[in-house]
């Protein structure tokens, strides 16, 4: 996928994950249609992707479009106060990126929000795309711009990760003492049971007793991971009164080696 194809893909996502909080913030079903580029008093942030994608994202966000989404959040009646605004802003589009990491389109990348500002008049440089968030609960539409670039980094640690790989295929330890090194890292290993997303609302109704349905049957392996990377899959089994995990699958030697750039 080019760097066009692959920014223009997660422009969409971003919006599609906006446009998700939102909905279930307000309680609402929301829709997402093309506009035009947000003019006069906006919002303005940035999100900065690391690791598995590399760029900058801004975001420009109408300021009528943002009182309107936070009077319904918040049951504001009459004037926002600037500091109910900028929190409702934040937790919206931190809850938007958050989601946004666990898709796809992410390639497992950190974002993070940079910065969250008002500005005016802000146009878009380069690639872009503009949007509005719109329902029937909202007196005004949401309208968004979106632009800058992603890309897949070719990094050090990503070359130094495939060299390793590469020889970790070709040799053994016995014939090559310089995969001892490699062999002595500790690396944290996470077992993945299943799952799920929450609206914000169901998520501050849960308690003791609640039941979360994560999907799947009790009969699926569950997936063991490295550095946010899935290495293998298991099943659950007790040893010796303890949980532990019985490997039915594993990844490549070289996908395992991989995990360690992380």
């Amino acid at each position: 996928m080019s760097a066009v194809s692959l920014t223009r893909e997660f422009f969409g996502a971003l919006v599609d994950e906006l446009a998700i909080v939102v909905g279930a913030m307000i309680d609402a079903t929301p829709s997402v249609v093309p506009g035009a580029p947000a003019m006069g008093r906006q919002w303005l942030a940035t999100v900065q992707a690391e690791g598995g994608l590399a760029g900058t994202i801004t975001l420009v966000l109408d300021y009528d479009g943002s009182v309107a989404v936070t009077k319904l959040m918040t049951g504001i009646d009459g004037e926002v106060p600037a500091e109910a605004l900028v929190d409702t802003l934040r937790e919206v589009l931190a809850q938007a990126i958050s989601a946004l990491s666990l898709k796809p389109v992410a390639r497992g990348a950190t974002l993070r929000l940079d910065r969250l500002g008002e500005e005016t008049d802000r146009m878009p440089e380069g690639e872009w795309s503009a949007h509005a968030i719109a329902a029937d609960k909202m007196a005004t539409p949401l309208s968004l711009t979106v632009w800058g670039s992603i890309a897949v980094p070719v990094a050090p640690a990503e070359t130094a990760a495939a060299s390793a790989a590469t020889a970790v295929t070709q040799t053994s330890p016995e014939s090559d003492p310089r995969i001892e090194v490699l062999l002595d890292i500790d690396l944290p290993l996470v077992v993945r049971f299943g799952r799920t997303e929450l609206p914000l609302r169901q998520l501050m109704r849960l308690g003791p007793g609640s039941v979360i349905d994560l999907g799947r049957s009790p009969d699926d392996p569950v997936e063991v991971l490295v550095s946010n990377r899935v290495v293998a899959l298991g099943e659950v089994v007790v040893v010796s009164g303890s949980y532990g995990i019985r490997i039915l699958d594993v990844v490549s030697q070289r996908e395992r080696v991989r995990s360690m750039e992380a």
